[in-house]
């Protein structure tokens, strides 16, 4: 394993996560989010559990890295690609799917996060595939 690789494709897979969630949770769903609001912890108590995001997302972002590098093989971007749609249905829909089941969500919610995680995850990959990749010669 390159651990300098890993460690700058990790960091850089968390930024794209942070920017990610933001956006798409913050700014896309943000409407959606309003007819759950009695689900959620009220926003003003957001930031003193904001430090568990962040090291959600960090968590998400070594441990998808590392899986990833475990398994390289050198096939390119699309190999990042093909392996963020395999995590994403495998950790992140499935969870979703077992929430919508066992709490309140909206399916129109539910659905959103899904399609939501497999783009991020997906993205997730090219970065990874694209830091990790062997050094050309020349």
């Amino acid at each position: 394993m390159n651990v300098k690789r890993y460690v700058i494709g990790s960091l850089a897979v968390w930024v794209l996560i942070f920017l990610f969630e933001f956006v798409f949770h913050g700014m896309l769903l943000k409407g959606m989010y309003e007819g759950v609001r009695h689900l959620l912890r009220p926003e003003e108590s957001f930031v003193r559990f904001f430090f568990w995001v962040v090291l959600g997302e960090l968590m998400l972002a070594f441990g998808f890295c590392y899986i990833f590098i475990k398994g390289y093989e050198g096939r390119g971007v699309a190999e990042g690609v093909r392996f963020g749609l395999y995590a994403g249905i495998a950790f992140m829909a499935s969870t979703m799917i077992i929430n919508y089941a066992v709490q309140p969500w909206p399916g129109s919610l539910t659905a959103a996060w899904i399609i939501g995680y497999l783009i991020e995850l997906m993205l997730a990959g090219v970065v990874i595939a694209a830091i990790y990749k062997p050094a050309t010669t020349s």
